[in-house]
């Protein structure tokens, strides 16, 4: 060896050992009730057992190919490490705390259905993890794609078993657009739990015009179980949101913004919210030119979707992993926070009420919202704080003997990295 395949070789462990060292530092900073990051332990025990690995696989390759993986995998796990690390800035922790309970909230009826499913490999059951980005609308990780060296860290991501939720760092200051984090979550759950490809053989076997649903199923399944977690809080949210471009251009992947309200007031009615459906109806169409009208032709597809058990979640429906919020509770609640009286009896004052909630009352009395929001942001962030539970979020929250979980992932995830790597 020359001296100069020395210096390569000595500083290519340094920088395999640095990373090595930053993954023991968050360990340490999550491992116990009394670290800064009690909550998030699982998810670097997770992400510890599957990048290890791989660093002694750096450390006994060959130079130049260790040299590029070992980029990779940085590249990978400095997202994660970035999106950590915002819960150190108190400008934004607090928000981030909200947004991860909420996120959980969504996420955690999936993760129970699935871990009933008898399976040669349970799935990465690790819950998302929520951070703020410079992006203009929010975005799940797993559905990233693009050429060259960023599709390679994106699919070295994908293979990671903690998903990525990004929102815009504008919507840590605007509380109700936080309920679209749901849609988010539907995406990391699509993929966590292996539905796409029993969902698309289900609707080439049930809807018409099938490739059209396929083409755009994640998006559809996304609005779906959005809907379900958030009720009319989320719908009239998305209804808004999408609003700013009724005329969208035709997409492979999604539905032009009128058919997205239309999937989404159909799974409030099949959700038993059926007033609210005729009023997200009605108030699309208040707003839309004739030609972008909400449709009326879907709602037997979003039946099936919603209806039929799937193996992925352990012989559930969709429709059957949320117990359907009363919306006479959720307006009531909205009703309390814009007004400041108590909060109604009924439901727990978790994020998970707390946050569509807020997104409605913002619907529903815009003006009042605007003199009220700082008492009312407050308050949905204090009343959230003391009902979040102290401790870990994942497998362990579930079933407390399964301390071996996170390992055991990580360790199924390093195997699919490996993968990855010896095919390029």
């Amino acid at each position: 060896m020359t001296a100069a395949e020395r210096r390569r070789r000595v500083a290519l462990l340094a920088r395999a050992d640095g990373l090595a060292a930053d993954l023991d530092h968050w360990l340490e900073l999550t491992a116990g009730p009394d670290t800064p990051f009690p909550r998030h332990h699982t998810q670097v025990r997770a992400l510890d057992a599957a990048l290890r690995p791989l660093l002694a696989r750096v450390r006994d390759g060959e130079p130049w190919r260790s040299d590029v993986e070992l980029g990779l995998l940085q590249e990978v796990w400095c997202r994660l490490r970035d999106a950590l690390a915002q819960r150190w800035d108190g400008s934004t922790a607090e928000f981030l705390a909200l947004a991860d309970d909420f996120a959980w909230s969504c996420y955690l009826p999936a993760l129970t259905a699935a871990r009933s499913a008898a399976r040669a490999e349970p799935p990465a059951v690790e819950p998302p993890l929520v951070h703020l980005t410079a992006h203009a609308v929010p975005f799940a990780l797993p559905r990233l794609r693009a050429d060259g060296r960023q599709a390679r860290a994106g699919e070295l991501q994908r293979a990671l078993p903690v998903p990525l939720v990004g929102l815009p760092f504008v919507q840590s200051r605007h509380l109700p657009e936080t309920v679209l984090t749901a849609h988010e979550v539907g995406h990391c759950v699509l993929d966590a739990f292996g539905l796409t490809e029993e969902l698309s053989a289900l609707l080439r076997r049930t809807a018409e015009s099938a490739d059209w649903w396929t083409d755009r199923l994640p998006e559809v399944f996304a609005d779906l179980y959005g809907t379900l977690c958030g009720g009319s809080g989320f719908a009239f949210t998305l209804a808004e949101f999408v609003a700013l471009t009724p005329d969208g251009p035709p997409s492979e992947r999604y539905p032009v913004p009128r058919v997205r309200v239309a999937l989404v007031a159909d799974t409030l009615a099949e959700a038993g919210h059926e007033a609210a459906a005729v009023e997200l109806r009605a108030h699309w169409d208040g707003q839309a030119a004739a030609r972008d009208s909400v449709p009326v032709v879907l709602r037997p597809t979003v039946r099936t979707l919603l209806t039929t058990p799937l193996d992925g979640l352990g012989g559930r429906t969709l429709l059957g992993l949320f117990p359907a919020v009363p919306e006479a509770l959720l307006r009531a609640t909205a009703d309390a926070l814009l007004r400041r009286t108590p909060l109604p009896a009924g439901g727990e004052a978790g994020a998970g009420l707390l946050v569509p909630a807020a997104a409605l009352a913002f619907h529903l009395d815009p003006d009042r919202y605007t003199t009220v929001v700082t008492a009312l942001t407050e308050r949905v962030h204090d009343r959230a704080a003391a009902y979040r539970d102290r401790g870990i979020r994942g497998p362990a929250a579930l079933a407390p003997a399964a301390d071996d979980a996170p390992q055991a992932q990580g360790a199924r995830a390093a195997v699919r990295l490996a993968a990855l790597l010896d095919a390029w």
